[in-house]
C-alpha cells in the first residue's frame, strides 16, 4: 500500500471546540465563567482561561493523536532518525505520544486568552530533529485508564504559559495538566497484541494450538474409526481439515480476546465447513482444479451462517477407555516354563529336601591321661605323643536339639569310649628310655539327621502335613517317605554305618554333614501340573486392565506394566498358596504355578521394556519427519481437555458499553492462492495460510512403523507378512472390479513374494510337528497341507498364519490324526505358534509398488466417474474403495516380540498464516461524538509522520501484518485390525501450495 501521511495538523477553531467539550466535561465548569472574581487580577483571570483552553487542546490532541495512532499503529520502528526513537518493546506506545505532542503543540498555538492589557499563551518546544522529537516523547506519558480500562490517560509535562502585559513579557508560568478522554487506542493495540501472542502460544498456553487440537482430535477420531470401521476414507486427516480448525480455532482466539469474531469469519467458516463435507463425501481434493471439480458437480451453495456440529458417533474419545488384556502372553511365558526339562526341574525342587547331620556329644566318665613319669632326676623329657582309638560299645538313648526352620528324620545314640595311650620320651646323655599312661573317656553320642523342604523350589516354606505319609499323597506317589532312607544313605552310610558315624563325632573326622535328597515322584505329577497350569494359564489370560486411549497413543501410559501390576495384585489368589501343604505334590503345583507367575511377571517386563524402546524410537521418528515431539503430543492430548472461554464480557465506559467490530482480510484463511483482484489488501498473489500436515504411519508404513516396532532389524527393505498380505488383498479386490496392466504386474511380484513366505512358514510347520511328535516327515506335510487347505489363496493363507488361526487348526488336525493326549495337542498347538523366521518378509519395494498401483487406479476411476456421472456415481465408487480401503496402515501395538493390543497412528500438523489485513474498531461513546469508533488496522503498510512541520513525511515505521503459526499433534488409536488407521492416498507429508511462506 502507499505510504499514509499524516494530513491533520490543521487548525480548529477553538470556540467551537469549546462549546462542545463544555457539554462532556463537568470537571472543566467552574473554569468557564463569564466574569472574573472580584479578588482575581487580569494576570490571574488571563492565566485561568488559559489554563482551561490548555485541556481543551489536550483533551482534543490526544484523542485525534489515539485515533491516528490506531489507524496507523507502529509495529516495528524504521531504520530512520524518527523511527530510532521509538523502542522496539513498546514502539506503539511511543508513537502514541510522539502524535499526542505533535498534536497537542500545534492546537496550543491557538491558545491566547486576554484579561485587559494581559494576555497569556501556551506553547510546547518545536521539533526540528531527532533529539527534540526524543525530548518531546519523554514529556509525554499514555495509559490506559477508566474502570475497564477503556479510556485513555494523557499527561504533558511543563507546558509554558506566557504572561504578557502590553506585549511585553512579564511573567512564565510551567503546567503538566492530565486528561482522561474516550479513545480506545491502547485497547485496541493491547487486545490485538494479545490476539496475536495467543495465535502464537504452544500447546503449554492458552491460544490457537490448544483451540486447533480440541477441533483436530474428534475430527480425527471421528473418521479414523469411520475408516477403522470400512467407511471410503482415504485420508483420515488432510490439508481441507487443517484449514478448517485453524479456522474455526482462530474465530475462537476472537471471541476470548475481543468478545466477538469476524462476522465474515463467521459466514466464510460455514462455507467452507459445508464444502470439506462434499469433498470427504466425494473422496476428491489431491489438489485445488480436482477440489473445484467436485464442487461444481455437487452444485455447492451455501447453506446457514452457523457451522453445523459434528453429530454425534459411536466411535470413542480419546478419554475413553480401552480393555488390555495379557492374551498371548500367557502363552508364551507358558512356553517357557512347561518345557519338558524346565518343568521337571521345578517339580524336582519340590522333592527336594536339604537335609543335614546335628550331634550332641556328653563325656560320661574318664579323660585323657597325665604325663608319664619320669625315669629320674637326670632324665631329660625329648618327646611326648597319645594317640587314641575309639570304639562304639552300646547303644544308648539320648536327644538332638533340632535348628530352627528343620525337623528330625532320624535319631540314634551310641556309646562310645575313647582309649588314650600317652608315650613320654626322656634322655640322659646318650640314653633313651619310654614310660607310658593310659586312659579311657566315655562318650553318650546322639546324632539326628534333620530335613527342611523349602530348599530351591519357588513354594513358600509351608508344613507338609503329610510329608513322609507315603499313603497321603494325592498321585499314589511316596509322598516324602523315602527321603528318610535316601538321607540316611547319603550322609551316615556314606560315613559307615551309625556305629562309625557315632564315633567320627568323637573323634572330629566326620565329614560332610548337608547335603539335598530328592523324594521319588509320581510317575503322574508332570502331567497333573501341566494340566493345571493349563486352568491357571486360561485364568491369567483374562487378566484385563482399563487405560486410557489417548494416553496410550501419546505414550504416556504403559499397557504392559500396568498389565504387570495387575498381575501381582491377583498373584495370591491366582497361586492359590495355602497355610500347609497337603501333599509334596500340592507343594510341587504351587512351584510350578509360582513358576509360571513369575514367566508371565518376566515377560510383561520385558514388554514394558519394549514399549520404552518403541516410545523412545517413535520420540524420533517423530523428530526425524516433523518439528514436533511426544511431549508436545502429550501436551496436545492434555491442552484439548482445558476448559478455554468462549468469549469475554463486553467491557463498559463510564459513557457506555465499549462494543468491539472484527474485519478481517481474509476472513478465511484459505490454503489457496488469492490476488488482490479479490481483496485489495494483497499485494499480488498471496496464500493467507499454508500448512503441512505429516502422518507419521502411512500405508503401508514400511519404513516408519518397522523402524519403530523391530528397532534394530537389520535390512529395512522388508515389511511383515502381514502388511505385504492385507497389500496384495487390496490389490486383488480393486482388479476384480476395474482391469490395469501395472496393478496386475505389481500384484504377480507381490504375490510371488507372498507365497514364497507362505511356503517358509509351512515348512517351519511340518519340521516342528516332524521333531515334537512321532509323525514322520510325510505324514507331517500331509496334516500342515489339510490344515492350511481352509485359505486357498496367498493373501488369506499368509492373513492366517500371521494371526494365529492356521496354527490352531493344523495343530487341532494333528491331533486327530496321531491320536494326540489334551496335553500333547496343547503344546503342540503352543510350538507351532512360536514359528517365526525371517525369510517370511517380503519386499518394501513390491509392497509400496502394489499399494501405489491401487490407489492410482482408484484415483484415476473415481475422476473419471466425475467426469462421466457426476457426484451420485463418484460417491458409489468412493464408497466401495476399490480396495484401497484394506491398505494397512498404522503402528502396531507392539508385534513382533508382543500380542497386538491397539493400533495408533499420528498426525503432526504446523500451519502458518497472516491476515492480510486485521482491523478491530470500538465505539467510543461520549456524548459529543455519538456513533464515533476508533479503529486498529494492521496491513503491513509503513507509517509516515511530519515530524518537523516542514512539509515531507517521515518514515516512522511498519503496521505489521498479524501472523501466526501452531504446531499441534494428534494420536488416534483403534484396536487391532489389519486394517488400521491412516492416510492411504500415498503422501505421508501433506504440505500446501505456498508452504513454508504464508502471505507470500
Amino acid at each position: 500500500m502507499v505510504a499514509v501521511r499524516d494530513d491533520t495538523r490543521g487548525r480548529v477553531p477553538f470556540a467551537l471546540l469549546g462549546v462542545l467539550l463544555l457539554v462532556s466535561s463537568l470537571t472543566l465548569a467552574p473554569t468557564f465563567v463569564s466574569e472574573p472574581a472580584p479578588s482575581e487580577t487580569a494576570v490571574e483571570q488571563a492565566l485561568n482561561q488559559a489554563t482551561a483552553e490548555t485541556q481543551v487542546a489536550m483533551r482534543d490532541g490526544v484523542s485525534t493523536a489515539g485515533r491516528q495512532a490506531a489507524a496507523n499503529p507502529v509495529v516495528t520502528p524504521a531504520d530512520t532518525p524518527p523511527g530510532q526513537v521509538l523502542n522496539d518493546s513498546t514502539a506503539f506506545r511511543d508513537s502514541l505520544r510522539i502524535r499526542a505532542y505533535l498534536r497537542i503543540a500545534d492546537r496550543l498555538e491557538a491558545v491566547s486568552t486576554r484579561s485587559g492589557d494581559v494576555t497569556v499563551t501556551a506553547r510546547l518546544p518545536a521539533v526540528t530533529n531527532a533529539s527534540d522529537l526524543r525530548a518531546a516523547k519523554h514529556r509525554v506519558s499514555v495509559e490506559r485508564a477508566g474502570p475497564n480500562e477503556t479510556a485513555l490517560r494523557a499527561t504533558v509535562e511543563n507546558i509554558v504559559l506566557t504572561v504578557r502585559r502590553n506585549g511585553v513579557v512579564v511573567s512564565t508560568r510551567q503546567v503538566s495538566p492530565t486528561v482522561v478522554v474516550p479513545a480506545q487506542a491502547l485497547m485496541l493495540h493491547d487486545q490485538v497484541s494479545t490476539y496475536q501472542t495467543r495465535l502464537n502460544n504452544g500447546l503449554d498456553r492458552p491460544g490457537l494450538s490448544r483451540r486447533m487440537t480440541a477441533r483436530l482430535y474428534p475430527m480425527a477420531w471421528t473418521r479414523g474409526y469411520a475408516q477403522y470401521g470400512g467407511a471410503g476414507i482415504e485420508n483420515v486427516v488432510a490439508n481441507r481439515h487443517v484449514s478448517l480448525a485453524t479456522n474455526g480455532a482462530l474465530l475462537g482466539v476472537q471471541r476470548s480476546t475481543f468478545g466477538r469474531s469476524d462476522p465474515a469469519g463467521r459466514r466464510a467458516l460455514t462455507e467452507a465447513t459445508a464444502m470439506t463435507g462434499i469433498e470427504d463425501l466425494v473422496r476428491g481434493s489431491q489438489g485445488t482444479a480436482y477440489s473445484s471439480a467436485v464442487l461444481d458437480q455437487a452444485q455447492y451453495k451455501p447453506v446457514s451462517e452457523t457451522p453445523p456440529r459434528l453429530k454425534s458417533t459411536a466411535s470413542p474419545s480419546p478419554e475413553d477407555s480401552m480393555t488390555v488384556g495379557v492374551n498371548g502372553t500367557a502363552d508364551t511365558a507358558f512356553r517357557s516354563v512347561t518345557e519338558p526339562s524346565t518343568l521337571n526341574e521345578t517339580l524336582e525342587h519340590a522333592y527336594t529336601v536339604e537335609v543335614a547331620l546335628e550331634a550332641d556329644e556328653h563325656r560320661l566318665g574318664g579323660g585323657p591321661p597325665g604325663k608319664p613319669p619320669s625315669p629320674g632326676p637326670e632324665w631329660t623329657l625329648v618327646a611326648d605323643r597319645m594317640p587314641t582309638s575309639v570304639e562304639t560299645v552300646g547303644n544308648a538313648s539320648g536327644s538332638v536339639a533340632t535348628p530352627d526352620g528343620w525337623h528330625a528324620v532320624e535319631t540314634f545314640s551310641r556309646t562310645v569310649e575313647r582309649q588314650y595311650t600317652r608315650t613320654a620320651v626322656w634322655q640322659n646323655g646318650a640314653d633313651r628310655r619310654r614310660t607310658t599312661a593310659s586312659s579311657t573317656a566315655r562318650y553318650r553320642v546322639t546324632v539326628a539327621v534333620v530335613g527342611r523342604h523349602h530348599g530351591r523350589s519357588p513354594a513358600p516354606n509351608r508344613t507338609i502335613r503329610t510329608a513322609h505319609d507315603a499313603s497321603a499323597s494325592p498321585l499314589n506317589g511316596s509322598n516324602l517317605a523315602d527321603v528318610k532312607p535316601k538321607a540316611m544313605d547319603t550322609l551316615v552310610d556314606h560315613a559307615g554305618g551309625r556305629d562309625e558315624t557315632a564315633e567320627r563325632v568323637v573323634d572330629d573326622s566326620l565329614g560332610r554333614t548337608e547335603a539335598t535328597v530328592t523324594a521319588d515322584q509320581p510317575p503322574e505329577l508332570h502331567d497333573w501340573a501341566y494340566r493345571d497350569l493349563m486352568g491357571l494359564r486360561t485364568a491369567v489370560r483374562n487378566t484385563t486392565v482399563t487405560v486410557e486411549r489417548g494416553r496410550v497413543g501419546t505414550f504416556e501410559t504403559n499397557p504392559p506394566r500396568v498389565l504387570r501390576e495387575r498381575v501381582a495384585q491377583r498373584r495370591a489368589r491366582l497361586a492359590a498358596v495355602p497355610d500347609t501343604y497337603d501333599s509334596t505334590a500340592q507343594k510341587a503345583r504351587v512351584a510350578a504355578r509360582l513358576t509360571y507367575l513369575n514367566a508371565v511377571s518376566a515377560e510383561l517386563e520385558e514388554q514394558a521394556s519394549a514399549r520404552d524402546g518403541n516410545r523412545e524410537r517413535i520420540d524420533a521418528q517423530l523428530t526425524e519427519r516433523t518439528e514436533g515431539s511426544l511431549r508436545d503430543l502429550r501436551k496436545g492430548l492434555t491442552a484439548r481437555e482445558t476448559a478455554v472461554p468462549r468469549s469475554r464480557p463486553v467491557p463498559v465506559s463510564p459513557a457506555g458499553p465499549v462494543r468491539t467490530r472484527i474485519d478481517t482480510q481474509t476472513p478465511y484463511l484459505t490454503l489457496a492462492e488469492l490476488d488482490e483482484s479479490r481483496y485489495r489488501a494483497l499485494d499480488g498473489r498471496e496464500h493467507p495460510l499454508v500448512a503441512r500436515n505429516t502422518n507419521v504411519f502411512t500405508a503401508p508404513y514400511g519404513d516408519a512403523a518397522d523402524a519403530v516396532v523391530d528397532g534394530a532389524f537389520e535390512g529395512g527393505d522388508r515389511v511383515r507378512l502381514a502388511t505385504a498380505a492385507n497389500t496384495l488383498a487390496a490389490a486383488n479386490e480393486t482388479l476384480e472390479t476395474e482391469s490395469s496392466s501395472t496393478l496386475a504386474a505389481e500384484r504377480d511380484a507381490l504375490q510371488r513374494e507372498v507365497r514364497a513366505a507362505n511356503g517358509e512358514m509351512t515348512t517351519q510347520l511340518r519340521q516342528s510337528i516332524h521333531r515334537q511328535t512321532d509323525a514322520e516327515a510325510e505324514a507331517s506335510k500331509v496334516i500342515v497341507t489339510e490344515g492350511i487347505s481352509a485359505w486357498e489363496t496367498p493373501e488369506a493363507r499368509a492373513q492366517a498364519l500371521t494371526n494365529g488361526s492356521a496354527q490352531g487348526r493344523v495343530a487341532r488336525v494333528a491331533g486327530n490324526r496321531l491320536n494326540l493326549t489334551r496335553i500333547e495337542r496343547d503344546r503342540l498347538r503352543l510350538t507351532l505358534l512360536s514359528v517365526d523366521t525371517p525369510a517370511t518378509r517380503p519386499t518394501l519395494h513390491s509392497t509400496n509398488g502394489t499399494a501405489s498401483a491401487v490407489r492410482t487406479v482408484a484415483r484415476d476411476e473415481l475422476s473419471s466417474a466425475l467426469a462421466d456421472s457426476g457426484k451420485k456415481k463418484a460417491q458409489q465408487i468412493a464408497k466401495n474403495r476399490l480396495g484401497t480401503d484394506r491398505l494397512p496402515a498404522g503402528l502396531p501395538l507392539a508385534p513382533p516380540a508382543t500380542p497386538w493390543y491397539a493400533t495408533v497412528n499420528i498426525w503432526w500438523v504446523t500451519v502458518e498464516g497472516e491476515y492480510a489485513r486485521f482491523a478491530v474498531s470500538a465505539s467510543h461513546g461520549p456524548p459529543s461524538e455519538p456513533g464515533a469508533r476508533t479503529t486498529y488496522a494492521r496491513d503491513g503498510h509503513n507509517v509516515t509522520l511530519d515530524v518537523d512541520d516542514d512539509g515531507t513525511a517521515e518514515r516512522l515505521g511498519t503496521a505489521d501484518r498479524v501472523s501466526f503459526r501452531a504446531d499441534t499433534g494428534v494420536a488416534v488409536v483403534v484396536p487391532p485390525k489389519p486394517r488400521g488407521v491412516g492416510d492411504k492416498g500415498g503422501n505421508a507429508v501433506e504440505e500446501s501450495s505456498g508452504w513454508p511462506d504464508a502471505g507470500t
